[in-house]
């Protein structure tokens, strides 16, 4: 066969496809000025042609890509790509192709345990915790460290295993009876632990230095931390109440108690203030200060959180509360997106998503519909915000959804960090009222959140369209991106270097699994990427959402 050169200039998911999902590669670059490709399939020592294709231009940012569609192949087997004079790298195509993944990610969670002999450093922070409040000591020890630091975040942490949840609960491997399991046990044995007896989560926002027990706090944890963790006890019922009934009681117990928390009047209603020094990276205007009673994020929150009780207790009570919700939440729509509002007078609204409703926002709508898929206006609501995802998707050849900002976040942003700061706002586009930018190749904690979206409105429109927009995120994740590196440590191919961070020795190691919270177009080989729970914990439930 013709020897054709190694650049990887065809980038293609470097895992591969599912046999009936859409197959896409994309050549950033043509030497041969050809709109010819052909796929070959590897049977034993032979190289068989299988397919003749022709690739389609398009023109981003000065430069001309071509997308070529192989979706016609169905067959299991090893295959490579020939187009513009290069060959790419071999991709399998099966069902199967994404449970190495997911089971390389839920390893993630158990290198990162913390007060455990399978953690990265064994059984630290055994002391874990100590009362703020009172100096007390409180068995709070197990749980996860979240990212490339020693924080036990309720907010990251609870996104994290929220996701790894709902991959649990759709898992039907055979590892998974195993493996699973023991994790999920393990996530919920900690989080149990967090809900008090008067249904307040402990807090635990500090820069833990060294390896002794972390400081607690009995005043509440951020509220989007509180409404994850309602989830997930929900949720950790419904997985256990057939395999472990004493642990399931538990679970639905302090879920019960965590919502009627949430619920009542003895939730402060003010933003959240945190009752010492907040440490580095923990900024509130970013992650918590949006998430209040009255906020669109904490109303989506109460959806999420009374169909996960629906779906763990059968009470119809929790549906009332879900159309009680829904018709604020279908309101902050603005071109299809959920915007956060934070009041009445709407002074911060934006269609990013932070810790503040990660598990939120657009996906409350498919909770609500899959429960209420009469209640008014829910089904059109639901169509126009993933059209409106799809349009936008359709921006760039790689099809993945940037951050967005609505033009109303450009009068306030000296307050903010990340999401509204004028300096990293430079150079937007304006589009319908929005503005995005086109610097971020990809942050698997959005996108992969908007490829979920994209994946349960398919489903449950009966929309396969939609399934292909999602399809294109899981291949970015991947590695069919302009950098061509996969985002999932040890699955695929050049892999971006992690953040160290001085707040402890020795440093986090990589961990397989893992994966990073994006990079930038700014000088991208020498950009490091932390690796963060929140961003495997989606991964996971992305994947399983495609499968």
């Amino acid at each position: 066969m013709k020897e054709y050169e190694f650049q990887n200039a065809i980038r293609v998911n470097h895992r591969g496809f599912l046999k009936k999902s859409q197959k896409r590669f994309i050549l950033t670059e043509n030497k041969t000025g050809s709109d010819n490709f052909s796929v070959f399939l590897i049977d034993n020592v032979k190289e068989i042609k299988v397919l003749d294709g022709k690739m389609l231009p398009f023109h981003e940012n000065g430069q001309t890509f071509y997308e070529g569609d192989f979706s016609s192949i169905i067959e299991d087997g090893d295959y490579f790509i020939v187009a513009g004079g290069f060959k790419s790298r071999q991709f399998v195509i099966y069902d199967g192709a994404y449970d190495i993944c997911n089971r390389t990610m839920l390893e993630y969670f158990t290198y990162q345990r913390c007060g455990h002999p399978l953690g990265w450093n064994g059984a630290c922070h055994t002391y874990d915790g100590y009362i703020k409040e009172t100096g007390e000591r409180v068995d709070l020890s197990g749980g996860y460290h979240q990212s490339c630091d020693l924080r036990k975040s309720p907010g990251g942490v609870s996104i994290g295993v929220l996701g790894m949840l709902r991959f649990a609960l759709k898992d039907k491997s055979e590892w998974g009876t195993i493996l699973v399991a023991d994790e999920v046990r393990w996530a919920l044995e900690y989080f149990i632990k967090t809900i008090q007896e008067n249904g307040v989560m402990y807090n635990t926002l500090n820069a833990p230095f060294g390896w002794n027990g972390r400081e607690f706090y009995k005043s509440a944890a951020p509220s989007s931390a509180q409404w994850n963790t309602t989830s997930i006890l929900a949720l950790g019922y419904v997985y256990f109440k057939d395999k472990d009934e004493v642990l399931a009681k538990k679970c639905l117990e302090k879920s019960l108690l965590s919502y009627d928390y949430m619920m009542s009047d003895r939730r402060p209603l003010e933003i959240y203030k945190h009752p010492d020094k907040y440490p580095m990276g923990m900024d509130p205007d970013v992650f918590y200060e949006q998430c209040r009673p009255g906020s669109t994020s904490d109303l989506a929150y109460q959806i999420t959180a009374s169909a996960d009780l629906f779906r763990a207790t059968g009470q119809k009570k929790y549906l009332e509360i879900i159309k009680n919700c829904l018709p604020s939440v279908q309101n902050s729509l603005k071109n299809g997106f959920v915007l956060i509002r934070q009041d009445d007078k709407e002074k911060t609204v934006s269609a990013s998503c932070s810790y503040c409703w990660l598990m939120s926002g657009l996906l409350s709508l498919c909770d609500a519909y899959e429960l209420l898929k009469d209640f008014n206006g829910l089904r059109e609501t639901l169509i126009v915000a993933l059209d409106k995802v799809c349009e936008f998707a359709d921006k760039s050849v790689w099809r993945t959804i940037e951050k967005l900002y609505s033009s109303a976040d450009l009068s306030v942003v000296d307050g903010h960090l990340n999401m509204t700061r004028k300096d990293s706002m430079q150079g937007l586009i304006a589009y319908e009222d929005f503005y995005y930018s086109q610097d971020e190749i990809l942050e698997p904690s959005y996108a992969c959140y908007i490829g979920i979206f994209l994946a349960r409105g398919s489903k449950l429109l009966s929309n396969s369209k939609y399934m292909c927009y999602a399809q294109s995120i899981v291949d970015n994740l991947l590695g069919a991106n302009i950098l061509d590196s996969s985002h999932i440590r040890s699955i695929g191919y050049n892999h971006p270097q992690h953040h160290a961070f001085g707040q402890f020795f020795p440093s986090t190691p990589f961990i397989p699994g893992a994966v990073g919270i994006g990079y930038t177009t700014i000088d991208v080989y020498k950009h490091s990427a932390e690796y963060d729970m929140p961003c495997v914990g989606i991964s996971m439930y992305l994947l399983s959402e495609i499968s």
